[in-house]
């Protein structure tokens, strides 16, 4: 098996879910480490590495981070690659020069295994009209009505609106939210203090 299709496998079973959520505009993300927690076990089962790197590149007077994400076939050093380019800020509250860079790199590094595992951060799966097959896979991921009510129990201890969740995934109501979802939810609120 060659590294393309090592790396088509992957693409085709890699699930990351957006499990992080921005409290100021009420949206759900992934980030690097989400995209990289997921892909591990596919990684093992291919036989494959993942490489990632950075390099400096000053264009103007702007420094851009040039991030590399690099999948090796770890059976006969085969390699493919992608590259993102993000662009440091001149200056951020309460971040240090270490810390514009870093940001920098795990932006551009977010986006280089976007492209190189065709993930979509563009596109919501709950606006695009599937197929049969869609919606029978669809179907496989219902959340319950009992899954629904210890969501909204969740959120009310945890003081988030139920508002802000059926916004963040673009929901029309609660009841629309599917598995993935649902987990990632439930998995971000856990994570904050209760409210008071």
């Amino acid at each position: 098996m060659g590294i393309y299709e090592k790396l088509m496998n992957i693409q085709g079973k890699l699930k990351a879910p957006k499990n992080q959520y921005n409290d100021f505009s009420n949206f759900y993300y992934r980030n690097c480490e989400d995209i990289l927690e997921s892909v591990k076990p596919h990684l093992q089962e291919e036989k494959a590495v993942l490489l990632l790197s950075d390099d400096v590149e000053l264009v103007g007077e702007r420094i851009y981070i040039v991030a590399t994400a690099k999948l090796v076939d770890a059976e006969t050093g085969d390699a493919v690659e992608c590259q993102a380019r993000a662009r440091e800020t001149a200056s951020r509250a309460k971040f240090d020069d270490a810390q514009l860079t870093g940001a920098a790199s795990t932006y551009a590094r977010k986006y280089a295994l976007n492209g190189l595992f065709c993930i979509d951060d563009g596109k919501d799966p709950d606006t695009e009209k599937g197929t049969d097959g869609d919606k029978a896979k669809a179907d496989d991921k219902k959340v319950s009505a009992k899954q629904i009510a210890e969501l909204q129990v969740l959120a009310k201890k945890k003081g988030v609106p139920i508002e802000n969740i059926v916004s963040g995934y673009k929901l029309k109501k609660i009841q629309d939210i599917d598995l993935d979802r649902y987990n990632a939810a439930m998995k971000n609120l856990a994570k904050r203090p209760d409210a008071v």
